[in-house]
């Protein structure tokens, strides 16, 4: 009887392994995105944004773009990175009008580029792939960020030639560009011969957009936060109106990462030092003052809610057909809210009194006959909120008062509150 011999199991393993890398990189080869842009689908469901053939439509309004790279993946030299990325802007510099310069200040550049999970935030906002083999997704103008999925990027499932390829995609679609039908362009929906540069077909698209590349790029960058030491900043203490605040309408964090609080006609900006009271219909034109609750989601579209209606603006911009019914936009949600607080997974909560309902973006239902419940589930709850948010870093904060509590993703509270006029207003 014919026993094998360990040499034999070894041969067997080692051919075992072969097929496998072959097989693997048989899919590799031919790995779609499944990157769909965002902006097809907003808050409240609707979009007017017709697609082009390859063009999305939209643009920046301006030629000189900045750049922020807020983490990098584990065990990867940041200089990989940051050289790969800068190869992938340079690709699109060279042959249209766009110049691009990476910055230090990460929460006010143009286009923030991170490596994440499934799940993850954007500028505060709750973010996710849509699916878990997503390899990246990228923000359509003027949102532009871009995400690439840790799963799959420097974990020795795909090489740095395939993250080029998926690099110069991405900022495809960031600077405007749709999927192309063409499989010799680098914006085709899948992964197919490896390229690291737009080919005939995506510069005629990006050249219709910004034009033919006229004149010398600049060399020069600016110093990316890895390259500056880190500085304790004191802020100094407020000295405005801010402080003599007795109660606020809401808290938002606006399409540029800034948070504002904002009270009867007026807003502050919390990002500036003594910030000034400016009047609100300067910054969202036609806004009434003392709304009831507002939030920015992922689109970079923020909504304001009072009594029965919600306005929606395209960064400081009322779009078409608003105000409109709170019944109409959001089906099931009561009118008047107190609050409302992104979800991790997607959907948002909705606080009232002592209430809350949970509104499901990704159903045609959104809100279950079950609802509302009482806020009492969530132990360490105020009686009322005033606000909530979530922050850039994915803290999440409730409001009641001039008193704070910070919650989990379950929404349950975490440690004590604390005083917002010292810890939000600098007072």
């Amino acid at each position: 009887m014919f026993r094998p011999t360990s040499v034999v199991l070894a041969l067997v393993f080692i051919l075992q392994v072969v097929l496998q890398i072959v097989r693997g990189a048989a899919i590799l080869e031919g790995r779609p995105y499944h990157d769909e842009p965002y902006y097809p689908t907003d808050l409240d469901g609707a979009n007017s944004t017709k697609y082009n053939e390859l063009s999305a439509g939209l643009k920046w309004n301006k030629s000189l773009l900045t750049y922020n790279i807020i983490n990098y993946p584990v065990a990867v030299p940041a200089d990989l990175i940051r050289s790969s990325i800068r190869h992938a802007f340079d690709a699109w510099s060279e042959v249209t009008n766009l110049d691009f310069v990476e910055s230090a200040n990460a929460a006010q550049v143009d286009i923030q580029i991170g490596f994440e999970g499934v799940n993850h935030y954007r500028r505060g906002v709750p973010c996710q792939f849509s699916q878990e083999i997503t390899l990246a997704h990228a923000f359509f103008p003027e949102a532009g960020d871009i995400h690439f999925n840790t799963k799959y990027f420097f974990t020795g499932d795909t090489s740095i030639e395939q993250f080029l390829n998926t690099a110069v995609h991405e900022i495809g679609h960031s600077l405007g560009l749709f999927h192309s039908s063409s499989r010799d362009s680098i914006m085709y929906g899948a992964q197919l011969e490896l390229r690291s540069k737009p080919q005939p077909e995506d510069i005629q698209a990006i050249q219709a957009i910004y034009g033919v590349r006229s004149g010398i790029r600049p060399t020069t960058q600016a110093p990316t936060s890895a390259t500056r030491p880190t500085v304790k900043v004191i802020k100094p203490r407020t000295t405005t109106n801010l402080c003599s605040l007795e109660s606020y309408d809401t808290i938002v964090i606006d399409h540029r990462g800034h948070i504002c609080v904002l009270a009867d006609r007026f807003y502050y900006n919390l990002n500036e030092t003594n910030p000034p009271a400016r009047k609100i219909s300067a910054k969202w034109p036609k806004l009434p003052p003392k709304v009831d609750a507002a939030v920015t989601y992922r689109d970079q579209k923020t909504y304001f809610f009072k009594g029965a209606q919600y306005w929606k603006y395209d960064k400081r911009q009322l779009e078409e057909r608003y105000p409109r019914p709170t019944d109409v936009g959001f089906l099931g949600l009561p009118s008047s809210i107190d609050a409302l607080l992104l979800s991790k997974g997607g959907g948002f909560l909705v606080f009232k009194d002592q209430q809350y309902w949970f509104y499901d973006t990704r159903k045609a239902k959104p809100v279950e006959w079950y609802y509302p419940k009482s806020t009492d589930e969530f132990a360490g709850f105020p009686k009322r909120l005033d606000a909530a948010l979530v922050t850039a870093e994915g803290r999440r904060f409730i409001f009641s008062g001039l008193r704070y509590w910070e919650v989990d993703d379950n929404n349950y509270v975490i440690g004590r509150g604390g005083d917002v006029r010292r810890d939000w207003f600098n007072c």
